[in-house]
């Protein structure tokens, strides 16, 4: 038997073509990946030349159609052309880009690696212009042109013209956003003014110098007047002042005023009345403009309790660093602190909290990289860090009598402002559409020691 013969009785055995298995790996993966979105994807079917499905673009939390759709093309492929941790390439036809730029619709091109999982798109009308096409060569970013659900804002920018104006409907959560407002809801009702003969503050402090534990910082002098909260007739304020003159007034002809000078008046007594009062655990650094958690040099380590959100939970308030270089030790401590401004709407006074950090050497003098310290974890901390910050200092200045030696605080605060919201915001959404954003759980593991993060919760 000739071989001719044996070649013709031998059956040709069927095959799965992979250039077609990949393909449809390819589509199965878009499809996926528009399905997580929350939309639908619709295959051409067969005799497509160009177009291998459609995605039907719908609200994914009111699962409402939006009346946009775009057209797909999959390019599935074994092994990215030209590729690179930041970049990969992808050539097309002439005859493919020609087809997709003819017509009125948005076309999208997604180049995938079924293998790995990944995939990339653009938009082909977009990434060629309406100009004559040069290179049919395309670049994909591996970070901006990464296809995921977070891809959904792009494509409906993409599918809807400048001429349609869409509202895509915000997740349906209930959230509570917190102010850094913390309503001032006690002050004494009388003010207490008296002459003095002191020009200075310093020449206060020297004749009260001997005085013992009834002094504080509570008071302003102003052009020969002294004013406090305090009475300035009992002991040891007539050291300073004219018991004859002493006057209480009522305090609202302060707080309540429009004249902006008796404002800036009332504001003064409170900022020194409000350092008076936090005094000891807590000091007052002109320099800086901020109040910081006191250490000592020999006891760096603070920690404190506090009321979080949903329970109590332990800081670390002041935290040693320790660097080495060569035989020497570089040591610098990191106080929690915070800016506070006082400011009356409609009437209500409210002390507006925004945490920062003390950077020092010693627990007094600033540490001589104190401003870069200071923006580098700016940079670093998240909305977790600055929350936890709010609600500690919140809580600080809401504690009981006890806190402050024993005295009844002269300043009464409430909780922070806040509100309720019945939808939620979509971090990951407006996160990773803005490339100078940097959240703390993307940080470096060493740089999130910096960050007040809770060390623990109490039950």
């Amino acid at each position: 038997m000739s071989s001719r013969k044996k070649r013709q009785q031998t059956p040709r055995r069927k095959q799965l073509s992979a250039e077609g298995h990949l393909g449809q790996r390819g589509i199965n993966l878009v499809e996926q990946i528009v399905l997580e979105m929350g939309s639908r994807w619709t295959p051409s079917g067969p005799n497509e030349v160009g177009i291998d499905g459609y995605i039907e673009l719908f609200d994914p939390h009111t699962r409402e159609p939006l009346g946009r759709t775009l057209a797909v093309q999959s390019k599935a492929v074994s092994e990215f052309a030209n590729d690179t941790e930041e970049t990969c390439d992808y050539w097309c036809t002439r005859a493919d880009i020609h087809y997709w730029m003819r017509g009125n619709t948005a076309v999208v091109l997604v180049l995938s690696r079924p293998t790995s999982g990944e995939a990339y798109w653009v938009s082909i009308k977009d990434y060629f212009g309406a100009g004559e096409v040069g290179s049919p060569r395309i670049r994909f970013s591996k970070r901006s042109n990464r296809f995921s659900l977070e891809s959904l804002p792009q494509l409906l920018d993409i599918a809807t013209s400048s001429s349609h104006v869409l509202y895509l409907a915000p997740a349906p959560k209930e959230e509570r956003l917190h102010s850094n407002l913390l309503p001032l809801i006690r002050f004494p009702e009388k003010v207490y003014t008296a002459r003095s003969d002191c020009r200075f503050a310093k020449d206060v402090w020297s004749l009260l110098s001997g005085a013992g534990d009834g002094v504080d910082g509570a008071w302003i002098l102003r052009e020969g007047m002294m004013l406090a909260f305090h009475d300035l007739g009992e002991e040891p304020w007539f050291l300073v002042c004219d018991p004859g003159t002493v006057e209480a007034i009522e305090t609202s002809y302060w707080a309540d005023s429009n004249d902006p000078d008796r404002l800036r008046t009332f504001v003064q007594l409170l900022n020194r009345t409000l350092r008076s009062q936090v005094f000891g655990a807590v000091r007052y650094w002109p320099q800086e403009d901020c109040y910081a958690f006191t250490a000592s040099a020999d006891k760096p380590l603070r920690r404190w309790t506090y009321q979080s959100a949903k329970q109590k939970s332990t800081i670390t308030v002041v935290q040693r660093y320790v660097h080495t270089a060569g035989d020497r030790k570089y040591q610098w401590l990191r106080h929690l602190a915070f800016r506070g401004q006082f400011r009356v709407f409609e009437r209500e006074w409210y002390l507006e909290i925004t945490p920062t950090y003390r950077f020092t050497h010693d627990g007094q003098a600033l540490d001589r990289f104190h401003s870069e310290r200071l923006a580098g974890i700016k940079r670093l901390e998240g909305n977790r860090a600055v929350l936890s910050a709010l609600l500690l200092w919140s809580d600080f200045l809401r504690r009981p009598v006890d806190l402050f030696d024993q005295r009844s605080p002269v300043l009464g605060f409430g909780e922070l402002v806040t509100a309720e919201i019945d939808v939620g915001l979509a971090d990951a959404a407006w996160l990773s559409a803005d490339e100078t954003a940097t959240r703390s759980n993307q940080a470096d593991p060493v740089d999130l020691l910096y960050l007040p993060f809770p060390e623990r919760d109490e039950d």
